[in-house]
């Protein structure tokens, strides 16, 4: 019975996302809306009025920031985890394309104890 008790689960780099360690970073489960397609951690996420949550585009409210990458391509709404506070790289987060960030938008994340700090990258 000779069985391999020890391995390597999973790994990750730095990314950089994480930008301070105060507000410290709490996680919450959420439910991504169908069809959102794959987003990646670090993906600026809005609450829509149904409960669940899509990558930030205008018109939008920000809520979260996704904690690991998520699928939900199918038609049926997706479980993942995000971010509901933290210190965060302003560059290292995404949104929709061709949407940018504003200001009332991180007055918004403010509220949630999600702030922003700029960071020196390579």
């Amino acid at each position: 019975m000779s069985e391999n008790l020890v391995r390597k689960v999973g790994g990750r780099g730095q990314d950089n996302l994480i930008a301070g360690l105060f507000p410290r970073a709490f996680t919450t489960g959420i439910k991504i809306a169908a069809g959102a397609g794959m987003l990646e951690r670090g993906t600026v996420l809005s609450a829509k009025e149904d409960g669940t949550c899509e990558t930030m585009a205008a018109g939008g409210s920000p809520a979260y920031i996704l904690a690991a990458p998520v699928d939900a391509s199918g038609t049926a709404a997706v479980a993942a985890v995000a971010y509901r506070s933290g210190n965060f790289n302003p560059r290292a987060v995404m949104v929709h394309e061709g949407y940018s960030l504003t200001a009332a938008d991180k007055d918004t994340l403010r509220k949630y104890d999600i702030i922003f700090t700029d960071m020196l990258e390579d």
